[in-house]
């Protein structure tokens, strides 16, 4: 990294970055990818039943409401934080972002081992009960005490275009790196970490077919073991993580320079009101809706659409999670010619174009192996616009962010990171519902597989109203680099 990027930021503080990225992903996408499978696996496959796949969607609707509820709350608190610590702070931890981080990494490694320990052995509403108020409590509270304040500390150390997007290719390395962690390594960590289930997978080959599931059946705990040492972790990794980025990464604000005036309620709507972000929010919501449904029934896709086991997910993810590095590292040179709004539009358009050619490869008359392979491609595809999207955040949000400096005379990363959570969150919401609604609707077993399938070309629908927005998205100008060049 050179010049303005080299003088913003330095390559540890990119590697605190990066590292706790990797903490984010694996807090949240584990529980998010096979949280739903863990409580309500696919019906016939013999793995432990803790509640209904209705109730299973609930859970994590339930919390991602409670979550988007929480983001702006903490994003107001964050930016209205004082950077010298008080006599209320009990650590004195200086900034508006790193005791926020501090505390809140702390609470998720409780929350993030709980969530799989469920109260009850089989299909119970107090299963239900105990996850969603561990899942409120994890996503909700924890979750977003580190979350939102550390995403916005990506356009409150990088000023300028360049920089930000230096900076943004550090955070999208780790997004993809956690991201690969979080959806490989599980699927074959539940068997490695629980010696049993694989010496119980053995015996089930070697029986006749119904005596194997029965057998399943009656051992199916040996799937939560994996699951829960799994858990148990990545969570320490996290924390691992998140507390090298709070001793690690100086903030560079001082409320005592530039004091936050206005009251939260008119900074919500000053944020609410501006056009451009407005927009922003409106192409991740629709497009999220989709992308984040596939991957809730990926899982069952690649155990019932595609005739594998938990174990193919990684095998799947692999090149997925190719393709996005190696998108990433042409994202940065392109962004130098293409303007950013145009690289947002062509990652949309990877991953929606790709999407709906899950249904194909499912209904597909071809062998099991087959399918994997062409399931593999497909990920390998969209892939692609992953890895561009993830480093577009940071250069976008501190474009809208430079924007509202201007007019307000105040720095409020924190509130635009925390609205773009709440309307992250809310797609997020609608996609559990709409993936779990379907399947509860049209099936997930292999005897009525719809559910599932049609998951694939729901996600280009709405990627294509996404993309109809992204086109009259504005070219923005408004970075210190530009500024300065004016």
């Amino acid at each position: 990294m050179r010049g303005a990027a080299q003088k913003e930021f330095s390559w540890y503080e990119g590697l605190a970055l990066f590292l706790c990225c990797i903490g984010i992903q694996l807090s949240s996408e584990v529980m998010a990818q096979w949280g739903v499978f863990f409580y309500s696996p696919a019906a016939g496959t013999g793995r432990m039943i803790y509640v209904s796949i209705a109730l299973a969607g609930t859970i994590f609707l339930i919390g991602i409401l409670f979550d988007a509820f929480s983001d702006p709350i903490i994003g107001l608190w964050s930016d209205k934080t004082r950077s010298q610590p008080g006599w209320a702070r009990i650590l004195p931890i200086h900034g508006r972002r790193r005791p926020f981080i501090f505390w809140g990494s702390i609470g998720m490694t409780f929350t993030a081992i709980a969530f799989w320990h469920p109260p009850v052995h089989g299909e119970s509403n107090i299963n239900f009960a105990y996850a969603t108020l561990i899942y409120c409590i994890h996503s909700g509270i924890f979750f977003t005490m580190c979350a939102v304040p550390f995403n916005a500390l990506a356009p409150e150390i990088a000023r300028s275009k360049r920089a930000r997007v230096a900076i943004g290719t550090w955070i999208a390395a780790g997004m993809i790196t956690g991201l690969a962690i979080a959806e490989i390594a599980p699927g074959q960590l539940i068997v490695r970490l629980d010696p049993a289930r694989a010496e119980q997978a053995a015996v089930a080959s070697e029986m006749n077919p119904q005596e194997g599931a029965e057998e399943q059946g009656e051992e199916s705990n040996f799937s939560s073991v994996g699951m829960q040492r799994t858990a148990i972790l990545f969570a320490v990794i996290s924390l691992i993580f998140f507390q090298f980025a709070v001793w690690v990464i100086p903030e560079r604000f001082r409320s005592e320079e530039t004091p936050q005036r206005t009251a939260s309620l008119r900074v919500m709507a000053q944020a609410l009101s501006n056009a451009v972000f407005l927009k922003y929010l409106a192409i991740f919501f629709l497009f999220n809706i989709g992308f984040l449904g596939v991957q809730r029934i990926l899982p069952y896709w690649a155990t019932v659409g595609l005739g594998g086991s938990e174990g193919t997910v990684s095998i799947l993810m692999a090149p997925f999670i190719g393709a996005a590095l190696f998108a990433l590292a042409l994202a940065t040179p392109l962004s130098r010619v293409i303007p950013i709004k145009w690289l947002l539009f062509i990652a949309l358009f990877l991953l929606g174009s790709g999407l709906p050619f899950m249904y194909v490869i499912a209904v597909a008359s071809v062998s099991p192996d087959t399918k994997i392979l062409l399931g593999s491609i497909l990920l390998a595809y969209c892939g692609l616009g992953q890895g561009m999207l993830y480093m577009l955040f940071t250069p976008l949000l501190g474009e809208i962010i430079d924007a509202d400096e201007r007019k307000s005379g105040e720095r409020r990363e924190a509130v635009y990171i925390a609205l773009h959570g709440l309307s992250w969150k809310a797609s997020q919401a609608l996609a559990v519902w709409v993936a779990a609604l379907s399947m509860a609707h049209f099936g997930n077993s292999p005897d009525h597989p719809l559910g599932i399938y049609i998951m694939g070309p729901l996600a280009g629908v709405f990627a294509a109203l996404g993309l109809a927005v992204c086109w009259t998205y504005p070219v923005l100008h408004v970075t210190k680099e530009a500024t300065s060049a004016s």
